[in-house]
């Protein structure tokens, strides 16, 4: 079945409670998206959007005949800070923390 979360091992489900517990501890990471990240960001949504989701941004000065029209609306709503994805960011000593999408940033 497309879409299921299966398809996508780079996706899990995250519960609120981790999310709580980790924002007590001052994050050290740098709230860039780091390259993998974005790329799991733009391919997922695409995704999405692919299966039917709304776009969480105006379409305006857009072509839906583009070629890469989904990528375009993505990066949009990237800029926007409109996507409410959650990363995880693993350490070494098994800890880790959690940057929403629209707290990050492009550094290139």
């Amino acid at each position: 079945m497309s879409g299921h979360p299966t398809d996508h091992p780079e996706v899990k489900p995250v519960f609120r409670s981790e999310v709580v517990d980790a924002l007590k501890v001052p994050r050290v990471t740098t709230p860039y998206f780091g390259k993998y990240e974005y790329v799991v960001l733009m391919a997922a949504r695409q995704q999405q959007l692919a299966e039917g989701a709304k776009p969480l941004v105006s379409l305006e000065g857009l072509r839906t005949s583009d070629p890469r029209f989904l990528e375009q609306v993505v990066k949009r709503e990237i800029e926007q800070r409109k996507i409410p994805f959650l990363f995880e960011r693993h350490f070494p000593n098994g800890t880790s923390e959690y940057w929403s999408a629209q707290e990050l940033e492009l550094s290139w």
